[in-house]
């Protein structure tokens, strides 16, 4: 069964924020991505509370987040640019560790 996160965030208001963000995240993808955590989808909000954003990772277990942030050199300038973009851009985050569903995994055929 497989494993994700789903971090949940309130942008502060304002298209600049929300691609101050979006270029961000770029980034944050490629840096978690080069540690086997995969984006599965990066959403904002259509209607209902305006640019509240989620991304949904796909993970090993709970502690892979918490290894790959130790794995990843937050020496890199190209990683603290993105995370004062994210600190200037996001006003609250939230986590959420899930597993999949039987009835939602793929079926294997014999």
């Amino acid at each position: 069964m497989s494993s994700y996160m789903l971090a949940q965030l309130q942008l502060k208001y304002g298209f600049a924020n929300l691609a101050r963000y979006e270029a961000a995240m770029v980034t944050v993808r490629e840096l978690f991505e080069s540690q086997g955590i995969t984006l599965i989808a990066g959403t904002v909000t259509q209607v209902g509370p305006l640019y509240e954003a989620f991304n949904l990772w796909e993970i090993e277990d709970q502690g892979h987040l918490e290894r790959a942030l130790r794995a990843m050199t937050f020496g890199d300038p190209r990683a603290l640019e993105a995370m004062g973009e994210l600190d200037a851009t996001v006003e609250h985050e939230q986590t959420r560790f899930l597993g999949s569903l039987a009835f939602a995994e793929s079926p294997t055929t014999a």
